[in-house]
């Protein structure tokens, strides 16, 4: 399976080592009054969790996982991940709607970066070999 298909909101997936995972989940978003699907299946609200941390969060709200989770890391590990995929600190106690312009707007500066530095490289690759 690809990432895009993982990020499919369409996709039906039979349990992977990665599965595709709503920080903010569904029921959860539900439960305070967000119902349209488009607005819950935005990209800036998925990530990529193996399944069984999947099974685990279920319908928790962010504020009550994450910090969970976060404890399996030292804190410039939590800082450098929290960077590569796009989440500002605390984003668990954001509101929703402020939390997915911050993530929109992180994202597209991660991938700016990715982009320049591969921009930079000669003859196309990290290691200048083809």
């Amino acid at each position: 399976m690809k990432v895009r298909d993982l990020l499919d909101p369409t996709s039906q997936a039979k349990k992977q080592a990665l599965e595709r995972h709503h920080l903010f989940p569904r029921k959860y978003l539900q439960s305070r009054g967000i119902t349209d699907n488009r607005e819950i299946n935005q990209v800036a609200n998925y990530a990529l969790v193996e399944w069984h941390d999947n099974i685990d969060i279920s319908d928790r709200p962010p504020t009550e996982y994450a910090l969970q989770y976060e404890q399996r890391f030292a804190a410039d590990e939590l800082e450098m991940m929290y960077r590569y995929h796009a989440l500002p600190e605390r984003w668990y106690d954001m509101a929703y709607p402020e939390f997915l312009e911050e993530r929109r707007k992180r994202m597209a500066a991660i991938i700016r970066e990715g982009f320049d530095r591969l921009s930079r490289c000669p003859y196309g690759g990290p290691d200048g070999r083809t």
